[in-house]
């Protein structure tokens, strides 16, 4: 769902022409609305990347009553012991119930206990997941697998396998 504009806080906070140049697709154009300067998103445009609410606040991109939640796994930054590695798609929706979320509670108590039971000494989730697979993950854990979670970024790797120090 592209964001969802108030009106009445943008105009008096932020420069329309700053918020607009900030949308990579140009989904986001000037409209007048109650008679203001402020702007218009054109759905069809819009890659819900959210440039346009780290610039302004006011293009709200959560919508707490039917918005979810999502949990990914077995991400690694450090260059360490291993090449850096993506976080993988656990669950792909979770219900927002705050204050104690207790879906989440739930499915993160599960991942934890079945890694705590099936890892190796200082096996670090990723590498345990690795390890046994996913397929044998998704049936440890008893999370139903999707199509949200088949991951065709191919070219992630060219990018994203790179470390800031430098070794001589």
């Amino acid at each position: 769902m592209p964001p969802k504009i108030q009106h009445a806080l943008l105009s008096k906070s932020w420069e329309v022409p700053t918020l607009i140049a900030s949308c990579p697709p140009g989904a986001i154009r000037p409209a007048t609305v109650d008679g203001k300067n402020s702007v218009e998103v054109i759905p069809e445009q819009c890659m819900y990347c959210g440039n346009c609410y780290t610039v302004c606040p006011a293009m709200t991109m959560n919508d707490p009553e039917h918005d979810g939640l999502s949990i990914w796994v077995g991400g690694k930054v450090s260059n360490a012991r291993s090449q850096p590695k993506f976080t993988k798609l656990a669950i792909p929706y979770l219900p927002n119930n705050p204050p104690r979320w207790p879906e989440v509670v739930e499915a993160v108590t599960t991942i934890v206990d079945v890694y705590a039971k099936h890892a190796r000494k200082y096996e670090r989730m990723g590498e345990w997941i690795e390890r046994v697979g996913w397929p044998k993950f998704f049936q440890l854990t008893g999370f139903e697998f999707t199509r949200y979670h088949i991951d065709d970024f191919k070219h992630a790797g060219l990018s994203y396998a790179r470390s800031a120090q430098i070794r001589y």
